[in-house]
């Protein structure tokens, strides 16, 4: 579970910020399970999500976060000393009941800093800390191995994640395994719409899960009352070559079918083909009403497409206990919908697991009160907003103003009282495009 996560000198976000989970108003957790920036377009609300992913894909090794012994990261580049500076990330974790604190600093030629902290019984216990060359493994951690491992990492890697790889110390393995396998992230872009929709349709071939798929589909009243995915044919084509296939497959579209034709053993083919293939050719969707019809997913609505692909990971979120980070959650989805998936993350009976939900939107309905009752939390908002004068973005949340319980903080964030909205003048408006 994210306590908080902190980022300094990284696209917009040039001073230290901090994006703090832990409940203000309330006991119970050490960590809130969902929370959701605000802020106008161009605010940095989308970099302090990306500032979290390239975290997770320089822990995780992934995402070519440092390809050709160069750190791909773009620190603050509105002024000269910036971009001399490490850009910083840190991260606090409670892991099965035991808290870590875990973040390095890192310029685009190397890791200048990196440690790992943990806290067993509350007390604080240094497992290792890294300055440029210079390592010092505290006594619970220091080994031959530890040593080995400090020879072998690059200048332009993290030490956790060689460690992590030589299967070695079970803190390193557990900072390491939750932001391999509790860490999720999705946006609207369409790598992530294909990787959100091949966690969908895989939840739809498992006997065990497909039911909760289906029923959360059905719930949004979408009209869909199945949903079917065929088996891709795989054929052999010993005639392959005489029809000039020079790949080990090819695919065909038969009576409108996907068909795999290969030559040789049969392909495992690529997830993100396999998705496109399924979602294109394999998967309908019966929808309600006097005669029965089978849609593909191309005749869905762009909200019902998004609902479907989002969905495999929401359930496997609260399945799994994972920390899920969505970049403009409200795209193409209806605020009642939306309001539906947040309350899925903060009952107890819909998430005994204690999954999250990060997330940045535009949506200020979210903020009004339903028949009494907020929806968002007052500790669950937080704001983005440019300095004017530096063009940093600013993070801060709503309890910095002390709100008052059975305030409608969605009229009072629309009307600019808590920042985090754009400052537009009409006149601007009709004088950018009057007559001359």
């Amino acid at each position: 579970m994210l306590i908080n996560f902190r980022v300094a000198n990284f696209r917009s976000l040039k001073e230290p910020q901090e994006l703090d989970l832990r409940p203000v108003y309330r006991d119970g957790p050490e960590s809130l399970n969902v929370c959701a920036v605000y802020g106008a377009n161009a605010s940095g609300k989308s970099n302090v999500l990306r500032a979290l992913e390239f975290m997770h894909n320089a822990v995780t090794d992934q995402g070519g976060w440092n390809m050709r012994n160069r750190i791909h990261l773009t620190p603050f580049l509105l002024d000269r000393e910036s971009a001399e500076q490490p850009t910083s990330f840190a991260v606090e974790l409670d892991i099965e009941g035991v808290k870590y604190a875990y973040g390095f600093s890192a310029t685009q030629e190397r890791i200048t800093e990196e440690w790992l902290h943990s806290f067993p019984k509350k007390k604080k216990r240094v497992l290792f800390e890294r300055d440029g060359d210079t390592y010092y493994f505290g006594p619970s951690f220091a080994s031959a191995r530890a040593e080995v491992i400090r020879e072998i990492t690059p200048a332009t890697s993290l030490y956790i994640s060689t460690a992590s790889k030589a299967n070695h110390d079970t803190s390193t393995g557990a900072v390491h395994s939750w932001f391999v396998r509790h860490l999720w992230f999705a946006d609207d872009t369409e790598d992530s719409r294909s990787f959100q929709r091949g966690n969908t349709l895989a939840l739809l071939r498992s006997e065990e899960k497909k039911g909760r798929v289906e029923r959360l589909i059905k719930a949004a009243d979408l009209g869909i009352s199945e949903t079917r995915i065929e088996e891709i044919e795989f054929r052999e084509d010993p005639a392959a070559e005489d029809r000039g296939i020079r790949p080990a497959f090819h695919i065909s579209y038969e009576s409108g079918k996907a068909t795999v034709l290969y030559r040789g053993e049969r392909p495992e083919l690529p997830p993100r083909l396999l998705a496109h293939l399924e979602a294109e050719s394999a998967l309908t969707f019966r929808h309600r009403g006097s005669a029965e019809h089978d849609f593909t997913l191309d005749d869905q609505s762009r909200g019902t497409r998004t609902w479907f692909d989002i969905s495999g990971m929401v359930v496997r979120a609260l399945d799994e206990g994972n920390t899920l980070v969505v970049d403009e959650l409200d795209t193409s989805l209806h605020p009642l919908l939306l309001a539906q998936m947040i309350k899925l993350f903060q009952r107890r009976d819909s998430n005994p697991r204690g999954a999250q939900l990060v997330f940045t939107t535009h949506d200020a309905s979210l903020m009004g009160r339903n028949r009494g009752e907020e929806l968002l939390r007052r500790d669950e908002i937080w704001f983005t907003q440019k300095n004017a004068e530096t063009g940093s973005t600013e993070l801060y949340p709503l309890t910095d103003f002390k709100p008052r319980d059975g305030l409608n903080w969605e009229k009072r964030y629309l009307g600019g009282s808590v920042g985090g909205v754009p400052y537009i003048s009409e006149t601007g408006f009709e004088e950018a495009l009057s007559r001359p």
